[in-house]
């Protein structure tokens, strides 16, 4: 993954993969945004730029976020409410307008 200016550019999924695996989540992703309203907002930002397959596979990877996160942690998947939008913007606008400290 590259990314750049905040845009993240995802590159094509390694040839070396389970084939059982990527079809149990693409299909897993083709369901998900019905019952995930963070995966729907995600799966209509992607059909806005597109191509459907594409929006499909962005769902798809982040699935395995979210499997990662619950092996990781040990706990069951909790679906949480995403920050609002405003809020995160204004965050990075404080970010970039705070005034860096001078060394003595």
């Amino acid at each position: 993954m590259k990314s750049s200016a905040g845009k993240q550019q995802h590159g094509p999924i390694s040839k070396q993969r389970n084939h059982w695996l990527q079809s149990a989540l693409i299909e897993a992703a083709k369901l998900a945004p019905r019952w995930n309203p963070q995966l729907a907002a995600l799966q209509a930002r992607e059909l806005e730029r597109g191509h459907r397959n594409r929006a499909t596979l962005a769902v798809a990877r982040k699935l395995v976020t979210y499997l990662l996160a619950v092996d990781k942690s040990g706990r069951a998947y909790q679906l949480r409410a995403p920050l609002p939008e405003d809020r995160t913007e204004q965050e990075m606008a404080q970010k970039i307008k705070a005034p860096k400290k001078e060394k003595p």
